[in-house]
């Protein structure tokens, strides 16, 4: 039997044929532009009436061969997606795997057409409520990982709208946001700093530089984790970080014994080329590094900080040494000085400091 489906998108009007028929594979054919419905609807009337006379011969050139041929369920669309669309989508597309595997076990045995935004809404309660385990230690998700979550699967049905048109309307659109909670403020004190290095460097030389370029560029944890040795600029001091997460580029200033500390990790791994921590397992996998911090914090008992915190104790001592927001953006590689406002409170001392200065 026959199906005529419409489809309205920026590109304008379409309508995608479906004819099952007992016996035949299934056909689709999409019909664009002048007269497009009336075509689709004598393609359909022809094509169906040789199916059921028996005098129908399959022609290559009028079965769609595209992706969309073969996807029905949401596992087949998720599975496409990972595979051949996110790896030019995303610098870093091997982040989304826990994200691509959670939603095919959630959403994977509906059919795409089926899937709706009261269900995705359900998945979202679920993913604030699942027990989640961090070792022994039993935790939920937080309101920026649950965001995280429906922005990967809005990415995925956001393609079979725009690309595929397998339906017309993503349902995440329909589903709100967590709200974000107040951006986090915690930040080593220099006694913390002290101890947490020495604890660093006491485990190995990987770890040690590891963190040192954390602490001392302000980077994020996956930007540190995926820098090659041409990356790092040892005649001007800098190191660059390349097609970020907010698919920029930035050089950050670095000081001369970290440079030093690094050039011997280098060497002492022979380490001329490529990735600087380089993965060691059979399968590419990278050292598990933050696993290791995550481990040192605990073992140090640092009260509520997290290895992201990293990043804002850079970012703070930046501020607190007469940085300005500008400054923390750029060398964070915030797109805008909105992320950077969290540390205001300590620019504002070093102002009123320097407006003392000048009044007394």
């Amino acid at each position: 039997m026959a199906h005529i489906k419409e489809f309205v998108n920026k590109k304008g009007i379409s309508y995608q044929v479906n004819i099952r028929v007992k016996g035949y594979k299934p056909i689709y054919k999409t019909f664009k532009g002048e007269k497009a419905k009336t075509r689709a609807k004598k393609w359909a009337s022809v094509i169906e009436g040789q199916m059921n006379d028996g005098t129908y011969k399959e022609k290559p050139e009028i079965i769609d061969d595209s992706p969309r041929a073969n996807i029905e369920s949401c596992h087949d669309l998720i599975e496409y997606f990972r595979k051949e669309i996110a790896p030019d989508k995303y610098s870093l597309p091997e982040k989304y795997k826990a994200m691509y595997d959670w939603w095919d076990r959630e959403i994977g045995l509906y059919k795409v057409t089926e899937l709706s935004a009261s269900i995705i809404s359900s998945k979202k309660e679920w993913l604030r409520t699942e027990p989640i385990y961090k070792g022994k230690k039993r935790a939920i998700r937080r309101n920026n990982t649950i965001n995280k979550y429906l922005m990967c699967i809005s990415a995925v049905l956001s393609y079979a709208v725009k690309e595929l048109e397998l339906i017309e309307i993503n349902p995440c659109s329909k589903v709100s946001p967590m709200t974000k909670p107040d951006g986090r403020k915690r930040f080593l004190s220099v006694d913390e700093i002290s101890i947490f290095l020495k604890a660093c460097k006491e485990h190995s030389l990987m770890v040690y530089v590891y963190t040192l370029i954390l602490i001392s560029t302000g980077a994020r944890y996956s930007e540190v984790l995926h820098l090659r040795v041409e990356d790092i600029d040892y005649e001007n001091q800098q190191i660059y970080y390349l097609d970020t997460k907010n698919k920029e580029s930035r050089g950050v200033p670095i000081e001369q014994n970290v440079l030093d500390l690094i050039k011997q990790y280098l060497q002492e791994n022979k380490i001329d080329k490529g990735n600087i921590f380089r993965p060691k397992r059979s399968d590419g996998a990278y050292p598990y590094i933050k696993g290791i911090l995550e481990k040192i914090i605990a073992e140090l008992e640092l009260k509520d900080f997290h290895i992201h915190d990293i990043r804002h104790t850079t970012a703070s001592y930046i501020a607190m040494s007469g940085g300005s927001l500008l400054d923390i953006a750029e060398i964070l590689g915030h797109k805008s000085l909105v992320m950077a406002r969290r540390y205001s409170h300590l620019t504002k001392k070093h102002t009123a400091t320097v407006l003392n200065k000048v009044t007394t």
